[in-house]
């Protein structure tokens, strides 16, 4: 099974931290933001409750809500997957951010942003959520 893993680990960065950025460019932060959006509405994500279990079926590390406030939310992404992309220079989950962002916004009805800091002293990643 860890073979396997290693195996999708590798495929995932392969494309998410080496191919699609070459094709990208600079545009690649919104891009990914968007599709993360397009992932969330494609798989019925609409409750925040379902996502550390879609996070972690999708490999994209374990996620976990640290507050949630009427109009803001804050959420730690982490795992070895986490710290292995960290390690690899690689700081862009906008992918991720746009899941949780259009999640929120499909649960309470009012447009929603997300944004992702790296802290690398604890190889995680917060990702704070805001809703007007």
């Amino acid at each position: 099974m860890a073979d396997n893993q290693e195996h999708l680990y590798f495929l995932n960065s392969l494309y998410r931290d080496t191919i699609l950025p070459q094709i990208l460019g600079q545009d690649t932060e919104q891009i990914l933001y968007w599709a993360g959006k397009h992932v969330s509405r494609k798989y019925d994500l609409s409750n925040v409750a379902e996502l550390p279990e879609f996070f972690d079926m999708a490999e994209f590390g374990k996620l976990e809500i640290l507050k949630e406030r009427k109009r803001s939310a804050a959420f730690e992404l982490s795992g070895q997957v986490v710290q292995d992309r960290i390690a690899s220079g690689s700081d862009e989950f906008s992918l991720e951010c746009g899941i949780i962002a259009e999640c929120i916004e499909r649960q309470n009805g009012n447009p929603t942003e997300a944004a992702a800091s790296v802290n690398e002293k604890k190889q995680t990643v917060e990702i704070t959520v805001q809703t007007d």
